[in-house]
């Protein structure tokens, strides 16, 4: 009876493993904490966030009336699914622009709330974007307005914590 073959790596192979071990870490590695951006710089691509969602929020609340609205004349299930599924978008591409920046301390328990507000807002304007019907889409929308508003209260709360005034674009 024959011993088992002891897989073996070849040449090349344990040139690779050598390196990856010798690069590999000794000890436990520390991720550094990112230093919060100048008040301007962080100013400056808050409102660029803001900017980018309400240009892409003009058209989908225009299709949202005009498309989800079940007595109007206009109203359809498709182009409804379609314009709630673009205001989720936008959404997930505002947060995305917000994780992306370093707050500072002060801010950051604003913006948690922000974003866990409109992950929650995500949520709901999924479900109603692949609901079967306009009056499915009706049960869903205060809701959605719930935390349309709840979220523009955060927005607000994020914009005094980094000193934008109150007068300046914010998220809808």
């Amino acid at each position: 009876m024959r011993a088992p073959a002891v897989p073996r790596l070849p040449r090349a192979g344990l040139v690779l493993v050598a390196l990856l071990a010798a690069c590999g870490p000794a000890g436990a590695q520390t991720t550094p904490t990112a230093t919060p951006l100048p008040t301007s710089q962080l100013q400056e691509r808050y409102q660029a966030a803001a900017a980018a969602y309400n240009t892409a929020e003009g058209p989908v609340l225009q299709a949202e009336n005009e498309y989800c609205a079940p007595t109007a004349p206009t109203a359809d299930v498709m182009h409804c699914e379609t314009a709630l599924s673009a205001d989720r978008q936008a959404t997930i591409t505002f947060d995305k622009a917000l994780r992306a920046l370093t707050f500072p301390p002060s801010a950051r328990g604003v913006v948690t709330q922000l974003l866990s507000d409109d992950a929650q807002l995500e949520t709901v304007l999924e479900q109603a974007a692949t609901a079967p019907s306009l009056s499915a889409i009706s049960a869903l929308t205060p809701q959605i307005f719930q935390l349309l508003t709840t979220a523009s209260h955060d927005a607000i709360a994020v914009r005094t914590a980094i000193g934008i005034s109150s007068t300046s674009p914010s998220p809808a």
